[in-house]
């Protein structure tokens, strides 16, 4: 396993990641900041399709 990966799932499984952000997020670096979107995406994602029906 290469070390982007685990330390993506590392992040994924061991910390939760509100939709607000965090200073710890922040602190991981990029892989915080891609977390934190993916969250963000995932929740604008799912209210436009709540909105729609």
């Amino acid at each position: 396993m290469n070390r982007e990966n685990k330390e993506s799932n590392s992040v994924n499984s061991k910390y939760n990641i509100p939709l607000e952000g965090s200073l710890g997020l922040l602190a991981l670096g990029d892989i915080g900041l891609r977390a934190w979107r993916k969250v963000k995406r995932e929740a604008r994602d799912k209210n436009k399709s709540n909105e729609k029906k």
